[in-house]
């Protein structure tokens, strides 16, 4: 069977859980049925890695931020990365989010306004 990752809200309160359900019909009723939040996300999970993660060496830039955008449609959106490999420049996440990412179904033109925090 599937696994989804759920969100759940009610009030102030976000909730994020993981279930094994036949299908997201199957989530949305269970949830709908059962509780009184309101599921706000069904996601599937394609990939999951159940491995211990690595000792924490401090030895990243803890952040970066910028914005991808989209010269024709002028759509704009936020991206951040946490805990970045040593070396990575600004033109290193330029080439990532060209080759990788997408607004609403369409290319990257750039990527502005970064923000490198160590």
């Amino acid at each position: 069977m599937p696994k989804y990752r759920v969100q759940l809200k009610q009030g102030k309160r976000t909730i994020v859980e993981h279930i094994e359900a036949k299908s997201v019909e199957s989530v949305i009723s269970l949830y709908n049925t059962l509780t009184t939040m309101k599921l706000t996300e069904v996601l599937k999970i394609e990939f999951q890695d159940k491995g211990t993660p690595p000792i924490d060496d401090y030895v990243y830039q803890s952040l970066f931020k910028g914005f991808i955008k989209n010269k024709d449609s002028r759509k704009v959106k936020q991206i951040i990365f946490h805990n970045l490999k040593p070396g990575v420049t600004e033109l290193d996440v330029y080439n990532q989010a060209m080759a990788h990412l997408e607004i609403d179904g369409l290319s990257v033109d750039g990527v502005t306004a970064t923000l490198f925090k160590d």
